[in-house]
């Protein structure tokens, strides 16, 4: 029996065992579609790296609680389009990489990847992505791939993909924002071959779905690596956060973030803080936020800058309800315009501020 038959064979057995049991659980709240979730010509879309997230266990109920990451690197934008007449090939450009996709009836192929110094075709493409997916869904493929580094080295990779909708739940971004029903997106990818001798590699990754939102708001990536008779170590690990367009609550809907998704207890929550101040604005160094606390709770402060990235935070505080005042330092701010995140327990407002 060939390597690829025999893996094909056990990911079929591992999905039939689980079928049965992972299918009474599934929310039929939590779907992707193709017609929702699959990338889109002209997307233009803004990926925030932060700390790394452990992505905690699988099942349903699960709350996942990232508002106290930090920012690593500011700025990703990943776009995609379009690159032959009958749209079902699509280029995704993020990080000086091209990666190509194509589109074969209900599923999402990656078939390569090029940058300034690797190009990569896959004569097997890659699976990512088959609609509709569900809570408890698996799906396995393999790819095996042929390219050149530095157009001197030949490259011959392969290896099998593991795609399961392992985890449903809450998700609160590092804006504050509450989603629930949100899908988790479970990928493993295993080469078995690198091209490296007695060396194979594996990158596990993350994606959380919300509904009504074609791309995932959160993932995170991890990449480690194994030598014959050696133990596996971890190469790479990356977290990215998506930031709506709007970046405050999102008035457009450009990226099918939408206002309707915030939840109940957000919208209905008591926002504990009154005669709110920025002084001054414009400003050109030092701003003042005078405000009163009506009620004791915690309170904080985030800065985002106009493509929702941010830039500065005040870590949470317990205080008691009286007058306060707070300093931010944007002495080393670019001028533009701020939104000044305002958080009192689970409710927030957002305030513009102007840098000359």
């Amino acid at each position: 029996m060939s390597r690829y038959l025999f893996i094909q064979l056990l990911c079929i057995l591992i999905s039939l065992f689980q079928t049965d049991f992972i299918r009474a659980q599934r929310n039929p709240f939590t779907e992707l579609m193709k017609v929702a979730n699959m990338p889109r010509s002209g997307d233009s879309l803004v990926k925030q790296q932060v700390d790394y997230i452990d992505p905690g266990i699988a099942g349903t109920n699960i709350t996942w609680d990232f508002r106290k990451v930090n920012p690593v690197n500011d700025y990703y934008n990943l776009r995609y389009r379009i690159i032959s007449p009958d749209s079902v090939k699509i280029e995704g450009i993020e990080h000086g990489t091209i990666y190509s996709y194509v589109v074969r009836g209900d599923s999402l192929l990656h078939t390569g990847y090029e940058n300034s110094t690797t190009i990569m075709n896959y004569s097997i493409p890659e699976l990512r992505l088959r609609f509709p997916v569900k809570y408890g869904d698996i799906v396995c493929s393999d790819f095996e791939g042929y390219g050149e580094y530095c157009h001197i080295i030949s490259l011959h990779v392969s290896g099998k993909t593991t795609i399961t909708a392992d985890a449903t739940g809450t998700l609160i971004t590092p804006l504050g924002l509450t989603f629930k029903n949100v899908l988790r997106i479970k990928s493993i990818r295993e080469y078995l071959q690198t091209g490296l001798d007695s060396l194979t590699m594996k990158l596990e990754s993350y994606a959380w779905y919300a509904t009504g939102h074609r791309y995932p708001v959160f993932e995170t990536v991890k990449t480690t690596t194994k030598m014959a008779g050696g133990r596996e170590s971890v190469h790479k690990v990356a977290s990215f956060f998506y930031p709506p367009p709007e970046k405050a609550f999102l008035l457009d809907d450009s990226s099918n973030w939408s206002l309707k998704e915030l939840s109940e207890e957000i919208k209905n929550t008591e926002f504990h803080m009154t005669s709110i101040k920025l002084i001054p604005n414009p400003v050109r160094s030092w701003l003042n936020i005078v405000y009163d606390l009506t009620n004791d709770g915690v309170v904080s402060f985030k800065v985002f800058d106009d493509k929702g990235i941010l830039r500065f935070s005040l870590p949470e505080t317990f205080k008691k309800a009286e007058n306060y005042s707070e300093i931010i330092n944007m002495n080393g701010f670019n001028p533009g315009i701020y939104l000044i995140n305002v958080f009192t327990g689970k409710a927030v407002k957002v305030f513009k501020v102007i840098k000359i």
